[in-house]
């Protein structure tokens, strides 16, 4: 088979997965919900993944990668509303994760970010703290702790169905964020 073949028929399996885990969260998305939702063989989805772990680490890493390349390049604006407009069941599952990361050591194994990209994001809060974008009376990293909190709180109000007005969230994180004059 080609890479190409190979990378969608990977896409497909994890496109399937999410849906099943969006709809029966981690534990409940059985080998028989993945075969379902795919439209594959066991066979073939563990063909291209070892476990139920590995296709859950891959979307929630995936998604998490994707999460922090949008604020380097677009800002925490973009990830609040991206974050607002996501599936509310998939935010969900992301969630779930984090009680996940609290007792299964294997899955913080697997999820931690990389010190490498880690380190980036940092760089890009104190990149903005250089421009006078962000405020510099506090720590880069207590900033990203900060976002970190109001992203996660976020998805867990738009996952519980909360009505938001994700413009006056907006307004209120850059307000806090600002540098003091």
């Amino acid at each position: 088979m080609s890479e190409e073949h190979l990378a969608a028929r990977r896409a497909e399996i994890l496109e399937g997965a999410r849906r099943a885990f969006a709809k029966h969260g981690y534990e409940g998305a059985t080998v028989a919900r993945l075969e379902e939702e795919t439209g594959l063989s066991r066979g073939a989805i563990f063909h291209y993944f070892d476990s139920k772990l590995d296709l859950f680490v891959a979307l929630a890493s995936s998604d998490n990668i994707g999460y922090q390349q949008l604020l380097l390049d677009e800002g925490l604006d973009a990830v609040l509303r991206a974050i607002a407009s996501a599936d509310r069941d998939w935010l969900g599952v992301l969630i779930e994760t984090e009680s996940k990361l609290l007792h299964d050591p294997e899955f913080q194994k697997r999820i931690e970010t990389p010190p490498d990209r880690r380190e980036r994001l940092l760089g890009g809060f104190r990149e903005r703290q250089a421009n006078g974008t962000f405020r510099s009376d506090i720590d880069a990293s207590e900033l990203a702790r900060f976002a970190t909190i109001v992203i996660n709180g976020l998805a867990l109000r738009v996952a519980g169905g909360d009505p938001t007005d994700i413009d006056t969230v907006v307004t209120l994180v850059n307000d806090a964020l600002r540098p003091r004059e």
